[in-house]
């Protein structure tokens, strides 16, 4: 099956979030978690990162992918950031991965026809993703987990409204902050930067330094 470019970068997409926005943050099921969590190691982009194998881990990512892409085929600039939230059992935030998407466009195929640009930078963003451990500290293995979409009312009203998610409902935060321990850091980590996707990734946690 041939694809589009609108298709193919909406599959770059999928397997980038799929596998680094919460996966190959290998801390994150450090621990005992490892009997309840079925991990499986794979090369993305030439890199090597841990996949999923848990049943309902799998398919709540594949909700909020199938979100994520209804909401960008929607309204290319619908989504301005999807984050992973990790808190401690009292809701405490630990980390914080923040995805800024600057921009996707579809229409630059003079300047990378086969998305070659965008695909090295993605395998330069799951190496930075690899060095991770090094520089935060792990996680208790109580920790807690759920992912977040930044986006406009129109965007919620529009998924809400979308017959294929309406398994998988979205619920407005209704405070606007996380309380955090007061030992977080800010660490910048990658920006994608190509013609067709512009991708910023920054982390806030408890860092080792």
């Amino acid at each position: 099956m041939r694809h589009t470019s609108e298709q193919k970068l909406h599959l770059l997409i999928s397997n980038d979030f799929h596998s680094l926005i919460f996966i190959s943050k290998y801390n994150l099921i450090h621990g005992s978690w490892i009997t309840i969590i079925v991990l499986q190691k794979k090369k993305l982009y030439g890199t090597g990162i841990w996949i999923c194998e848990h049943p309902e881990v799998k398919e709540y990512l594949k909700n909020i992918l199938n979100a994520v892409r209804e909401a960008l085929t929607a309204d290319i600039t619908s989504i301005k950031s999807v984050n992973l939230i990790i808190t401690d059992n009292q809701g405490i935030l630990l980390e914080k991965f923040a995805f800024d998407l600057l921009k996707i466009q579809f229409d630059a195929k003079e300047s990378d026809p086969y998305f070659l640009k965008t695909e090295e930078s993605l395998r330069t963003l799951c190496l930075k993703f690899s060095m991770l451990d090094s520089y935060l500290k792990p996680l208790p293995e109580d920790s807690i987990f759920s992912i977040e979409l930044d986006t406009h009312e129109a965007a919620l009203v529009s998924l809400s409204e979308n017959p294929k998610c309406e398994d998988f409902p979205w619920i407005i935060r209704t405070d606007n902050s996380i309380e955090t321990s007061g030992r977080t850091s800010l660490l910048p980590l990658y920006t994608v930067r190509t013609d067709h996707l512009a991708l910023q990734l920054f982390v806030i946690g408890d860092t080792k330094v």
